[in-house]
């Protein structure tokens, strides 16, 4: 089995990067209390690290591996995951940005724009910026005076 910081290198490897040029990078094996349980990686804007959740499907693949950084599609993930994440740490919080960062390093690293990793990254960043989107409405509505908000019905726009 090979150790978190050897997928870790393996990963970097395949985006063409040295950990010297990537933010601090930390391993936990679940998610914490207040993570989804289905991330495979967050960032902590508090101090910029990136974590990695060494017990997500694609890591514990490239982990469990027979040769060291062979299996392709799963550091392709755990590759693209690294590109969202650290997209966070340099851009903030925007959803659409990180996923564009992922998709574009999925490609950079060989995976095909019409295959199943691209695809299921595609559909993520549709789903979590669709919500996204929802949540700013919901929110900007909320923030309404009564006032601005009677006139909104019988805006003429």
């Amino acid at each position: 089995m090979w150790t978190a910081e050897t997928v870790f290198v393996c990963a970097l490897t395949l985006l063409g990067r040295t950990p010297q040029s990537f933010p601090t990078v930390e391993f936990v094996d679940k998610a914490p209390t207040g993570v989804s349980a289905l991330a495979a990686a967050y960032t902590r804007h508090e101090d910029g690290h990136i974590v990695l959740i060494t017990s997500a499907s694609a890591f514990a693949t490239v982990q469990r591996a027979k040769d060291r950084c062979r299996d392709r599609d799963a550091l392709r993930e755990v590759a693209g995951l690294l590109a969202h994440e650290e997209w966070h740490v340099r851009h903030g919080v925007d959803e659409e940005g990180a996923y564009d960062a992922q998709l574009v390093a999925l490609l950079f690293t060989g995976a095909e724009q019409n295959g199943p990793l691209y695809n299921k990254v595609l559909k993520a960043k549709l789903l979590v910026t669709a919500a996204q989107k929802r949540d700013a409405h919901t929110t900007k509505l909320a923030r309404q005076t009564p006032v601005e908000t009677s006139r909104r019905g019988f805006d003429s726009r």
